[in-house]
Parts: C-alpha cells; structure tokens; sequence
C-alpha cells in the first residue's frame, strides 16, 4: 500500500462522522449568493427612487368662481304655480317665460296689454297719433291689480283720441290758417293803397310848392293857396288812416297766431299727458310681470332645482331653476397662508379636490397659479387665482356640474422634484455635519 493510501486512511479515521456530515452539507443559494441579491435590491430601489416623484406641497382651501355664474331664479311671491311653459334641460333664451305664479290677474290679458302698450309706444314716438283714431283700446275685465292703473289710462286715451277724431283740432287750425291768409291779404292790399296815397301826396305837395311860388309874386290870393294846403293836409290823413289799418292788420295777425299757439298747446299738453299716462300703464305692467312671471335672466340650459308641478304651493323667495349659460370661463380663489408662500409661483401646478364631488371616483381638477396678491386678506391669508386650463373636466375625463360656492381642497406643487434628489439631498446633509 503507497503512503498516499495510508495517509488518506489515517485522516478519515481522524475526523468523526458528524464532521464529515457538516463538510458535505451545501448552503442555500440564497447564502452562497445574498450578496449579489442584496447589492441588485438595493439597485432597483435606486433606480425607483429616480422615477418615483416627490412633490412639495402647499394646501390650502378654495372655491371654483364663474366669470359667467349659473343665474339663480326664485319666486318673488307666494301662492301656486299655475303654468310652466319649459321642461327641466331646456335651453332657453334671454327674456323667455319660464312659467307664472297665481294672481287676480289673468297672465294672457296682461301679456296682450303689454303687446298692445309697446306698438302705442313705438307708433307715438314717430309722432303718428293719428293712428290712435284707427287703433282701438281692447276691453280688458280680468286685469285685477292692474284693472285702476288701465282705467285711468283709457280715461286719458278716450280724451286724447276725441280731440283727434272729432276734427276740432284739425278744423280749428284750418279756420285758424285761413284767417291768417286773409289778413295777409288785406295787409298787402293796404300796403299797396298807402303806396298809392303817398304818391298821390307827393304831386299834391309838388301842386301846392308851385301854388305857393305864385301867392309870393302875387299872382294868386292867399286864400286860394289855402285850399291847395287844405288838399295836403288830407292826403297826410289818409296815410295816417292806412298806417292805423296796418297796425290792427297786425295785431289781429298777432291774435290769430296766440289762437293758433294755444291751439297746439293744447294739443301738446293732451299729447304729454297720454304719453305720462302710457308710460305709467307699462311700469304697471313691468311691476306686475316681475312679481308675477318668471323669466329667463340669460340664454342657456335652464335646470329645474327640485321637482316642480303645475299648482303646487310655492313660498316666496323659493328657488326654482337656474340657468347654465353657453359659454363660462371657470377658475378657482385659493386662500393660502404665509407659510410656505415664498415657494409659490405664478405658472406652478395646482391639484383641486372638490367636496362636492370624491376625487377616488371623479378625480380632481387641473389648475395653473396665475395670480398671486400682494396684500394679505382676513386671518393673513392670501389671495391666489388659480386658471383652470380644461374646465370643469377632472383627470377621470368627468364633467363637474358648476354651483356656486363650490369648495375644494387645493394642493399647489411647488417642486416637483424626485425621490432621489430628495435622498440624494438628505445624504449631503448628513455629510456636511
């Protein structure tokens, strides 16, 4: 037997069994290899840390505004809801009857004075009053609080339209415009005869100038001159009697023309006093229409508030519907306090979480800082508008119905940093101490 035998020999007779047992054991492989496995886990969170991100944070309250609010419609009065003219959902224009509340009055007779009032307005404004005499004034007999307010009118409409279709006015003035074309006449006649008088008077004087050259050579007696100026003074008479003619030709011109004056006056003062009491008559009616009919303050999608019933009992002040407009530009005021305020900046990403409705089924809205104010408001908080680049619609792609007041939870992302700068950062930190 070589040595080499007999030495293996005496080295297995030297070591035990249980020696031999833990000699041939081999280790998990998480042992033989946990370094490699550990050194690769703690690369991947690494790695992680560099896609995951790490915001930070500045929170705060706000509330979505409308440049355009829903408008709100309530009732101005109390007592039952006798017609509506719309369906919930519908879109409406501006001024559009919603529906009316129950009054003494009956909602279509108002409406056809309402009609009628405008058409007399429009028509009396171009002065045609003349068409009052073609236009009757309907019979309205269920105008209940109106019924006194439309019975002094038609009082003023009756007098107004008698002196217009009666033809005294016309007439009147007619007779009025005749006699001033015939004064006229007779003053240009009189004028013409003075002009007559005053040639006639200037050969009598020329006539008594001669005779007057002959009484001083003697030819003539002094008493034959004097009939010669006897005949001047008369001619002087006369004009004197056509310049009084003149005068009273004018001063009847004169009456005639005050007659005439008054005349229009009257018709005038008849005028303003149809036209008070017209306008009277549609405020009437505007205070009634506000009181008693609801109407659309803007075009839009009209929303009814709660379910509504012809002749249900409506209190005053209820709300009724309101109306979405076409087009509305939302955004939202935050209210932030002073900490952290350094940090925001206009253009910085806002996150809103609407109370009304959960952010884990409707998800939140996007926003944009893009005003911040100087001056702190109550409580020294400040004043931040946020712009809200695609509306009401949250990240879920779900439409938030606008109210107003609507609160939300804001979350405004000032560094949106990752997680490894941030350990990354944490790590120079301890270092530096």
């Amino acid at each position: 037997m070589s040595t080499s035998l007999r030495l293996q020999q005496t080295s297995d007779e030297l070591i035990s069994d249980e020696v031999k047992e833990i000699i041939s054991y081999r280790p998990h492989w998480m042992i033989r290899k946990g370094n490699v496995v550990f050194f690769i886990v703690l690369f991947s969170l690494l790695t992680l840390t560099w896609f995951i991100s790490y915001p930070d944070i500045i929170n705060g309250s706000a509330r979505l505004v409308s440049s355009n609010a829903p408008k709100m419609i309530n009732s101005k009065t109390e007592g039952k809801l006798m017609k509506l003219f719309i369906s919930d959902g519908e879109t409406v224009q501006r001024g559009k009857h919603l529906a009316y509340m129950e009054s003494t009055a009956s909602y279509n007779e108002v409406m056809q004075l309402e009609t009628w009032v405008e058409e007399t307005i429009n028509e009396t404004q171009s002065n045609k009053y003349n068409v009052l005499i073609k236009k009757p004034l309907p019979s309205f007999l269920s105008l209940g609080e109106l019924q006194s307010s439309y019975q002094s009118f038609q009082n003023q409409f009756t007098e107004t339209r008698q002196l217009l279709a009666s033809g005294y006015y016309q007439n009147k003035k007619v007779a009025l415009q005749k006699d001033l074309q015939y004064l006229s006449n007779l003053k240009a006649n009189s004028f013409d005869q003075k002009n007559l008088l005053e040639q006639d008077q200037q050969l009598q004087k020329k006539e008594y100038e001669a005779y007057e050259g002959l009484e001083k050579e003697k030819v003539i007696a002094p008493l034959e001159l004097n009939q010669y100026k006897s005949k001047l003074i008369a001619k002087e008479q006369d004009i004197k009697q056509m310049n009084s003619q003149l005068t009273n030709s004018d001063i009847a011109t004169h009456s005639k023309e005050k007659e005439m004056m008054d005349l229009e006056k009257q018709v005038m003062d008849q005028h303003q006093k149809f036209n008070s009491s017209l306008l009277d008559l549609k405020s009437e009616v505007e205070k009634w229409i506000q009181q008693y009919v609801l109407i659309a303050p803007e075009k839009g999608k009209l929303i009814f508030f709660s379910s509504l019933q012809e002749n249900e009992l409506i209190a005053t002040g209820q709300n009724l519907f309101y109306v979405q407009p076409d087009q509305n530009n939302y955004y939202a005021e935050l209210m932030v306090a002073q900490k952290g305020l350094g940090k925001i900046r206009t253009g910085q990403r806002v996150i809103l979480k609407t109370e009304g409705y959960p952010n884990e089924e409707y998800g939140h809205l996007c926003g944009m800082v893009n005003y911040i104010s100087n001056m702190p408001g109550r409580r020294d908080s400040f004043l931040l508008k946020v712009n809200l680049p695609l509306g009401l619609k949250t990240n879920y792609n779900k439409e938030i119905f606008f109210r107003n007041n609507l609160s939300a939870q804001a979350e405004i992302i000032t560094d949106d940093s990752k997680l490894f700068d941030r350990l990354l950062g944490q790590l120079k930190k301890i270092g530096e101490r």
